[in-house]
């Protein structure tokens, strides 16, 4: 039973890592998806930049730049906001996996320390019989 209660923490404490490990994936993700339209949005200065320094190409090119731009900026936004909402749900999982490890860790912890207060009684008991052996000899030699 002792080897149980240990392999059930270390297979708890392998599951919240792994938990932890996938989160961290996700939470990957969304900075790339970030850094992507961070990324678009200095795009955008750029061609604003270009268009204001000439004006005759501006009005060809830049409305077909801006047109894309708002269907990608919605896209990536669209992106994030799911990404978002699967990190938020996945976090509840690591915390039931936390929680999850943390009971096993006290049972554990709980069984060795009433493992050894039994020991200690046991102990205990065996020194009281020597003392009343002990007592009951010299009791009896007065």
């Amino acid at each position: 039973m002792a080897k149980d209660f240990k392999t059930l923490v270390r297979m708890r404490k392998w599951a919240l890592d792994e938990k932890q490990r996938q989160l961290g994936e996700m939470l990957g993700v969304l900075g790339n998806l970030e850094a992507e339209k961070q990324a678009l949005e200095q795009a955008v200065l750029a061609e604003q930049k270009i268009a204001a320094e000439n004006p005759e190409l501006a009005g060809f090119a830049y409305g077909g730049f801006a047109t894309a731009v708002i269907a990608e900026r919605e896209a990536i936004e669209k992106m994030i906001a799911e990404q978002e909402e699967k990190i938020d749900v996945f976090r509840d999982e690591v915390a039931d996996a936390f929680k999850e490890f943390k009971t096993a860790e006290i049972a554990e912890r709980n069984r060795l320390e009433a493992e050894r207060a039994e020991e200690d009684k046991k102990e205990q008991d065996e020194l009281d019989e020597i003392g009343m052996r002990s007592a009951t000899r010299d009791d009896g030699l007065i």
